[in-house]
């Protein structure tokens, strides 16, 4: 996927078949995508579930993060607020608070450093997120879930609080 986002958003191939097409250039368009996609739709029923019954699972992630890629953000002020810790997740509707925490998180540090930056100050240190684009995001989860590590008995099976654990976890892995 992150192959398939850095293409698309340096538009090398413009003629992508639609199934690789990006709605989202950035990290927190991305997530607010996923606050979307993982919300209730008007008459109550959940897409996930109907799409995807038993998930998430590692093919549920896959399932939502394929659907992701071209699902419009859904910024909601209500959850911009979300003080949701990843330890603290177990359901989809706690993951979509977390992803929104997230993607104002992302949004504020980004505003931060374009502030350092106007005021002519250093802002060498990228801010609190290692990456800054979407595709190196993508990258650096992909590359933390491949890893070896003792955090990684926390990934399976897979639940809606390991998925926010790696979430937290590409948020600062290089």
């Amino acid at each position: 996927m992150a192959a398939d986002c850095e293409q698309a958003g340096t538009g090398r191939d413009s003629q992508a078949s639609a199934a690789q097409c990006w709605t989202h250039q950035s990290i927190n368009s991305f997530l607010w995508g996923w606050v979307r996609l993982l919300g209730s739709r008007p008459d109550k029923t959940d897409l996930l579930q109907e799409e995807a019954p038993g998930r998430p699972g590692w093919r549920g992630l896959a399932y939502q993060l394929d659907t992701v890629r071209t699902t419009p953000p859904g910024f909601n002020c209500a959850l911009a607020d979300s003080d949701t810790n990843p330890e603290e997740v177990d359901t989809a509707q706690d993951l979509r608070m977390y992803a929104a925490a997230l993607a104002t998180d992302f949004a504020r540090d980004q505003r931060e450093q374009q502030t350092k930056t106007a005021r002519g100050e250093w802002a060498g240190d990228g801010g609190s997120w290692a990456h800054d684009t979407l595709y190196d995001w993508l990258d650096s989860w992909a590359s933390w879930v491949a890893a070896d590590s003792p955090l990684h008995a926390q990934l399976e099976p897979v639940t809606w609080r390991s998925v926010a654990l790696q979430l937290s976890a590409a948020r600062i892995y290089e």
